[in-house]
């Protein structure tokens, strides 16, 4: 799948959908992006806006089009949904956001689609299991951005801590992205060091403790701003990247689990293969008896959720 050659659609042309279109249109990763939204006016407008930067990078068409335009697409972005809330669980958008979801699922299979649904609506793991269920794709192509965020928190947390390049922290959040995730301390480590045994880490805040702000991240930006769009854009520029250049990245994504951990029927993050057909492999962690219990507890949270629906 070459890159001079894809059309990326995001549906939804809020702060998040705008943030995913500008990273994507930096990052060259598309020939064609395709902007769908409920107000015409404005999602015309967005594209026009990122039409006139076209000229200082590489030639992109980007356009306000349809459901039979984003059908053609490589990769179709779901950012639609109603306003997070600044408190609470991301859960309580369920009801309002399932049906948004559904629709648009409706409409986008309608015309064929084919390619690699990247969802990006919160609460991101019930939806992206309503997604893969109610497409019909295979579950490689439906993939949820996950715990990717939560994971790049922790790190960029544990570097400014330690004091060291959050590149080099290798440490990773699983399960519900929410308030049910699941960080796996028992593999954390920077540069090959366990975590424990690094130079000042026994000056770090307890393990519950980082994981609180790592929880909290998101809701503390939107209090602050009234939104989080450029975190989570940049995570679906990296997704996209590794799908449309066939890295077979491993990143910390969401798919429906199919016997890893011995859970089935419900989708949350574990680190994925990711590459040209989305979701490749879904590796499964080697965790600690507290850590697997900690998952169990998610998965049980996300399936409860989803219940409630049906």
């Amino acid at each position: 799948m070459a890159a001079h050659r894809t059309r990326i659609t995001i549906i939804g042309c809020g702060h998040v959908g705008t943030s995913c279109a500008y990273a994507l249109l930096q990052n060259h990763l598309a020939r064609e992006i395709v902007l769908i939204g409920d107000t015409q006016n404005l999602v015309h407008g967005e594209a026009l806006d990122l039409q006139q930067s076209v000229p200082l990078g590489t030639p992109v068409k980007i356009f306000a089009g349809s459901y039979k335009d984003a059908a053609k697409s490589s990769i179709v972005i779901l950012t639609v949904g109603t306003p997070g809330k600044f408190s609470g669980s991301r859960l309580d958008m369920l009801a309002g956001n399932a049906v948004i979801v559904r629709s648009c699922i409706s409409k986008l299979m309608a015309e064929g689609f084919e390619g690699v649904l990247l969802i990006a609506t919160n609460p991101l793991d019930v939806l992206t299991y309503i997604a893969q269920t109610e497409s019909g794709l295979p579950v490689s192509q439906v993939i949820g951005t996950g715990t990717l965020l939560d994971t790049e928190r922790l790190r960029y947390i544990l570097g400014e801590k330690l004091n060291v390049d959050p590149r080099s922290v290798h440490a990773s959040v699983i399960g519900e992205h929410g308030d049910s995730s699941v960080a796996v301390w028992s593999a954390a480590q920077v540069a090959g060091i366990p975590l424990a045994q690094y130079p000042g880490a026994d000056t770090l805040p307890s393990q519950k403790e980082l994981l609180a702000i790592v929880r909290h991240a998101g809701p503390e930006v939107a209090m602050l701003k009234g939104n989080t769009c450029f975190a989570i854009a940049a995570c679906v520029t990296r997704i996209c990247e590794a799908i449309l250049r066939d890295e077979r990245s491993v990143l910390m994504v969401s798919t429906m689990m199919t016997g890893q951990y011995g859970l089935n029927e419900v989708s949350l993050s574990t680190p994925c293969i990711v590459g040209n057909c989305g979701v490749e492999t879904a590796l499964e962690l080697h965790l600690n008896e507290v850590e697997q219990k900690a998952l169990e507890a998610s998965a049980a949270v996300l399936k409860h959720a989803y219940s409630q629906l049906t």
